[in-house]
């Protein structure tokens, strides 16, 4: 099984393409991907924070530190390179299961269902 993204957009609903942050080269966004099987019925939710190392510098000097976990560091903002890059990460997440897939993808975006434990 492979993994294919379906569709995205920034957190809310806006398109990332037409997006436009204030500074091309100091910005911070999450991006979600609803991504399942490729060919597949069937999606799950996954957010990545895109970001440049000047965010992750101002970040650091706010708080004194940065913790690296579901990012994905770019030096400006170029949304044809971002999700060709996000789209061959999540291409290379393969597995015999969905559960399996996902758990991959999980190491590169913030899964919805990452810890679920379900009910006991």
């Amino acid at each position: 099984m492979v993994a294919e993204i379906k569709f995205h957009s920034l957190i809310g609903g806006d398109a990332f393409e037409s997006y436009k942050p204030e500074d091309p080269e100091n910005f911070s966004l999450i991006l979600r991907l609803i991504v399942g099987p490729r060919g597949q019925p069937g999606e799950e939710s996954f957010d990545i924070t895109i970001c440049t190392p000047a965010s992750l510098a101002e970040e650091c000097a706010v708080r004194g530190f940065v913790l690296g976990r579901h990012r994905l560091v770019v030096s400006a903002y170029d949304p044809s390179l971002i999700m060709n890059t996000v789209s061959k990460l999540v291409a290379h997440c393969t597995g015999l299961s969905w559960g399996e897939v996902g758990s991959k993808i999980a190491r590169i975006a913030l899964w919805e269902f990452e810890d679920y434990q379900g009910a006991h």
